[in-house]
């Protein structure tokens, strides 16, 4: 009796189930980097923008890769750190070692902010390069002390944000349960989109533009409006002087027409 109980138990708990699922049709699944055919262990992948490559972070390696596009298996995957393994070393890329890096992020003008989980640190790579350290940098213990940056403390297990509009990256910190917060640089929160370009650099050059535009519109009107302008400044046309001088009274009070009409009664 109870089998027979525990078998109907299962059956309501998988109608329950099934009933709650909805299958999407239409998408596919591709592996595109096979990390055991290239002895990478792939733990993050990032977009950077402005970039026609793909960021990829090895946990297991403390490796950076770049990945070209676009995916496939004969994707070129070319490491971008140095070809040591576990370290601490800020400097150009190339050069630079990390240890156990855990995630990484990005800010609107491009620079990677990668989470050193091994060292305690934040790392930041910027578009030009140059690897730094913009927090815990002086302490390099497992803790959780705000304050300025460089001599904050993480735990041993954090990953990592970018809220753009907000130009801050957010810290979250799995070792002490929190979330923590850190202000960017203004100059690293700008973007390169057309319409910073034309209330940005580009101001000058849209203005410049318009200016041109309006001044040729307003010549164009004037040629298309002018004759019906000249007429009415004041200037008398040909016919226009032989009618008045044709009402203008002689030297004995009479006009023109009044002179035509005495000769055609002569002439009678």
């Amino acid at each position: 009796m109870a089998s027979l109980f525990s078998w109907i138990t299962l059956f309501v708990l998988f109608c329950s189930v099934s009933s709650e699922l909805i299958l999407e049709e239409g998408y596919t699944v591709t592996t595109v980097i096979d990390g055991h055919k290239l002895n990478i262990n792939p733990h993050s992948v990032l977009a950077r923008p402005g970039s026609s490559d793909l960021l990829l972070l090895d946990f297991s390696n403390s490796h950076l890769y770049t990945v070209s596009f676009p995916l496939s298996n004969e994707s070129e995957v070319k490491r971008i750190s140095s070809e040591e393994k576990l370290g601490y070393r800020d400097g150009k890329l190339g050069l630079a070692r990390f240890n156990k890096p855990r995630s990484f992020a990005v800010d609107g003008k491009g620079n990677v902010y990668v989470a050193d989980r091994g060292n305690h640190v934040i790392r930041k790579i910027s578009t030009s390069g140059t690897v730094s350290t913009i927090a815990g940098g002086l302490s390099k213990a497992i803790g959780k002390k705000d304050g300025p940056a460089q001599n904050a403390t993480f735990a041993d297990d954090f990953e990592l944000a970018v809220v753009a509009e907000r130009c801050i990256l957010l810290v979250v910190d799995h070792g002490s349960q929190s979330v923590r917060l850190i202000d960017l640089k203004p100059e690293d929160c700008t973007t390169t989109s057309p319409s910073a370009q034309i209330f940005g650099l580009g101001a000058v050059t849209v203005w410049t533009l318009g200016l041109g535009l309006s001044c040729f519109l307003g010549l164009f009107v004037g040629i298309l409006v002018r004759p019906y302008i000249i007429p009415h400044t004041g200037r008398l046309h040909p016919h226009q002087i032989q009618q008045e001088r044709e009402a203008l009274p002689d030297q004995f009070g009479e006009t023109s027409s009044d002179t035509l009409l005495w000769h055609q009664k002569r002439n009678c």
